[in-house]
């Protein structure tokens, strides 16, 4: 296949699975999977730098939806080396996406509107600090968008984002966390991510497709 047709090819799929998430809403809680495995129903891979990474479900004393949580568990990995779950089937536009995060080392937070490992929104939170950062990479540059901050207070908390066009607007635990602006709002695939050193636990993945804006 000529590159030029792979690439009409991987649009219409990405058109394909927008279509297939509007007006759906979406919950993945990892307590179907077995403890010590990798998640069903998500793609795990690395972008921006080379490093190692290992998802794995695990029991948890109290996660958002017991028994189950999803910890990528690798500590030392490489800063700036950005391990991802992007969950199978589905894409996402406009609408919400949420999932529960737990306090800790490193950085962890929201992939979505990803259509490859150079073109995607990313939204990361500091578990431990609770500094804020949402930026999005096209052709593989990344441009920051907006920065927050988060009272980190508790052991699990609630990480959002909602997308309305070029309107972008992140919570922590329903308060308000950032906003920002995506120059080329486009449908693409939605999932957990965690990048360099430390530990990123994560329950809860729940998402709202709405008609694209027009």
């Amino acid at each position: 296949m000529s590159p030029k047709k792979a690439a009409l090819t991987v649009a219409l799929c990405v058109v394909l699975l927008a279509e297939s998430a509007r007006g759906e809403r979406i919950r993945t809680h990892f307590d179907s999977d077995s403890a010590g495995r990798a998640p069903g129903y998500f793609d795990t891979v690395v972008w921006v730098a080379p490093g190692e990474a290992e998802w794995k479900v695990l029991a948890d004393f109290n996660p958002p939806s017991t028994p189950n949580k999803l910890l990528q568990t690798l500590a030392n990995r490489p800063a700036g080396s950005l391990a991802v779950a992007l969950r199978r089937t589905y894409a996402f536009q406009d609408g919400e996406v949420s999932v529960g995060v737990r306090k800790g080392s490193g950085r962890a937070g929201i992939v979505f509107r990803a259509a490859g490992e150079k073109d995607f929104l990313l939204l990361l939170l500091d578990v431990a600090s609770g500094d804020a950062r949402l930026t999005s990479w096209r052709d593989g540059r990344e441009t920051e968008l907006a920065r927050g901050k988060a009272s980190v207070d508790r052991e699990w908390g609630t990480l959002s984002v909602t997308a309305s066009g070029p309107s972008l607007t992140a919570r922590w635990n329903g308060k308000p966390l950032l906003t920002a602006a995506d120059p080329h709002p486009a449908g693409g695939r939605v999932g957990l991510a965690t990048t360099g050193p430390g530990q990123a636990s994560f329950d809860e993945l729940v998402f709202d497709g709405a008609p694209a804006s027009r």
